[in-house]
């Protein structure tokens, strides 16, 4: 109930500042919402870099609270009053406020949790840890690595609770408190125009449905879910949307620079999408400009080249920030197994593609990636060319709403811009495919809609935006609200999930809650600088990584292969989670580590850890490892955790904590 409260009371804040702000500087108070909570982050990102991650949270409440302040005495309560009653009459502003506290509201109730596989492994550990130890996970890795996740959704989380303790539901609504926020941009229009307003608000928060590939009466996650992809196309959309509402104001155009550096610091991917944003802009400001185009373009490169520089500072920043805090570990971004740069792939992949030295295995993805844009379920309708199809008629229809001259040249250049950057963008992902993914993930174009879909997203939503905004009143309120009625009709014919951020998911949640209760038990021996090693026999690695979510401690990674004599460590490699198994029999698990009494005992001072946690027996263990733990070991055994005496004591293994649990 705190994190509500915090949550609400810094809404009111947020959006009391934007209304004031507004009132002054005479924007409408739905542009403000994104780039005030783009500034909060940036704010909070440089003061994590200073390792004062906590001083920045409280720069950011005395900010919003400073407007507050200057507000009443500047206006006085009346203004302020009148001020917000203006605000509230603009639709993006009083959705984005009122869809916000909804979520915040419906989260609280629901407690919804991490369901996908890659937030245990990073997006949902790293704010986690963000949140808990009040720093970055850079400056103190514990469980993650330094340079695997870029720091946008941690900030935007940690704002939202920065002195309490850690809630998943929190870190899900403050990250769709940031898409609102997009949304909001993308649908400030004119009081007079508000229908308008609803419509691109209420056909945005649909794109992520409608740009998905969710399996019929499957659970959709796209409000509920703490990885990058949903942030990366809402402030790629967003910050455009932004742009083409201030773009011509010489000091509200700098507003575009903070959501664009928050993108930036979103994902590794972000920095082309940052580019992508810079190039658009210019190309905005070359082409769509009032005075001739050759007179236009010194000063559309000038500012393009200013927020490209934005988008490179922020980039490189982070990269020179892990580099500093872990000067001992692989922060260096590169590419696949064989760790070559960023530069070397793209060389060596257009070299492949203009025919110099293709492997068979690009051929063969070239192949498949030129399928799958015609084949490959991207969206409501079908495949990419379905898609872009879509996007096209949109656009369209905002061209022929603008008036003549440089309306209509801004959206003839936002969406030709918007068409060329994404082949160039697919082929750099064909690029990926082949260097970054072993060959059956590469030939089958593993998570080629969740690559690809925020790129849709974003287009379309600037398409939409530049629709509603038309000159032409009613023909731009027509056909926004034509282009409405299909994604909504689309969206309930063939996109309504089975269940999704408005209801319950309990029966996904029977493993996950599982694995907590247990780990309950054991934090109440462990602490952060505790090292555990976790052996869950027949894991297929999914309680490995909640464990390592979920303890309060290091969880240390295990090895493959064989380990059964002590000193002869050639045959085995690095892992993260193992099964043990006897030399003898290989087919007992799909991953294994042979593994001995002696040889247990010897990884263990290895790598230096204090415990082991027995999560799940099996008949091997019970046979063989019995006599190193006390009390013995049952393959039926509760979760039990065990603090390490060290290689010489009697009984290596000493009983710490047992947790009772009847799922398996």
């Amino acid at each position: 109930m705190l994190h509500l409260l915090y949550a609400l009371v810094l809404l009111l804040l947020l959006c009391g500042a934007c209304a004031i702000l507004a009132e002054r500087f005479t924007p409408s108070p739905a542009l403000l919402p994104l780039p005030v909570l783009s500034g909060a982050v940036v704010v909070l990102y440089l003061c994590g870099v200073a390792g004062f991650l906590r001083v920045g949270a409280v720069a950011v409440l005395l900010a919003l609270a400073a407007v507050w302040v200057v507000g009443l005495v500047q206006y006085r309560p009346a203004g302020v009053a009148a001020a917000w009653k203006r605000a509230a009459s603009v639709p993006g502003f009083t959705l984005f406020l009122g869809g916000a506290a909804f979520i915040w509201v419906l989260f609280c109730v629901q407690q919804p949790m991490f369901t996908q596989w890659d937030e245990f492994t990073a997006w949902g550990l790293a704010p986690k840890m963000v949140v808990e130890r009040g720093a970055f996970y850079v400056a103190d890795p514990v469980n993650l690595k330094a340079s695997f996740t870029y720091p946008a959704t941690s900030l935007i989380t940690f704002l939202f609770q920065p002195f309490g303790p850690w809630a998943e539901w929190a870190c899900l609504a403050a990250i769709d408190t940031l898409a609102l926020a997009c949304l909001a941009a993308a649908s400030a229009l004119p009081r007079e125009r508000w229908a308008g307003g609803v419509l691109v608000f209420a056909a945005g928060f649909l794109l992520p449905f409608f740009f998905s590939a969710t399996p019929t009466g499957s659970y959709a996650a796209q409000y509920v879910n703490a990885m990058a992809d949903l942030p990366l196309a809402m402030l790629f959309g967003g910050t455009l949307c932004l742009y083409f509402a201030v773009g011509r104001c010489k000091i509200a155009y700098w507003l575009v620079a903070l959501p664009l550096a928050v993108l930036t610091l979103t994902k590794d991917i972000c920095f082309a999408y940052g580019l992508i944003t810079a190039f658009l802009i210019g190309l905005d400001l070359w082409l769509a400009a009032d005075e001739p185009c050759r007179k236009a373009f010194p000063k559309a490169l000038l500012r393009a080249g200013a927020l490209a520089v934005i988008v490179l500072a922020a980039f490189s920043s982070w990269g020179r920030y892990t580099a500093a805090v872990t000067p001992t570990a692989d922060t260096a971004a590169s590419v696949g197994s064989e760790g070559l740069s960023y530069g070397a792939v793209l060389v060596g992949g257009v070299k492949q593609l203009l025919g110099m030295g293709r492997t068979e295995k690009f051929a063969q993805i070239i192949a498949a990636m030129g399928s799958a844009f015609f084949t490959r379920r991207i969206c409501l309708l079908g495949g990419g060319i379905m898609a872009v199809a879509a996007i096209t008629m949109v656009a369209a229809a905002a061209w022929l709403a603008a008036d003549r001259g440089a309306p209509r040249r801004r959206v003839l250049a936002a969406h030709l811009g918007f068409a060329f950057c994404f082949a160039a963008l697919y082929l750099f992902h064909l690029i990926l495919y082949n260097y970054n993914f072993s060959d059956l993930e590469g030939l089958a174009l593993k998570d080629y809609d969740r690559y690809l879909a925020p790129y849709y997203q974003a287009w379309m939503l600037a398409m939409l935006c530049l629709l509603a905004r038309g000159a032409r009143e009613r023909l731009a309120q027509l056909a926004t609200g034509g282009a409405a009625a299909v994604i909504f009709a689309v969206f309930c014919w063939r996109g309504v999930p089975a269940a999704g951020f408005w209801s319950g998911a309990d029966s996904l949640y029977t493993l996950r809650a599982d694995v907590q209760n247990r780990a309950d038990t054991m934090n109440t021996v462990l602490g952060w600088p505790d090292r555990v090693l976790v052996i869950s026999q027949g894991d297929d690695a999914t309680r490995w990584y909640y464990y390592r979510y979920e303890l309060t401690a290091q969880v240390v990674n295990g090895f493959g292969g064989f380990y059964g004599r002590l000193g002869e460590t050639q045959d085995r490699w690095d892992s993260d989670f193992m099964n043990l198994v006897e030399s003898e029999n290989w087919t007992l698990y799909d991953y294994k580590a042979v593994c001995v009494p002696d040889t247990l005992v010897a990884y263990m001072a290895e790598k230096d850890c204090d415990y082991i946690l027995i999560d799940r027996a099996d008949d091997y263990l019970q046979r063989e490892f019995s006599p190193l733990f006390e009390g013995g070991l049952t393959n039926d055994m509760p979760a039990t955790l065990y603090h390490f005496e060290g290689a010489d004591a009697a009984v290596p293994f000493t009983l710490a904590a047992v947790a009772e649990s009847g799922v398996e």
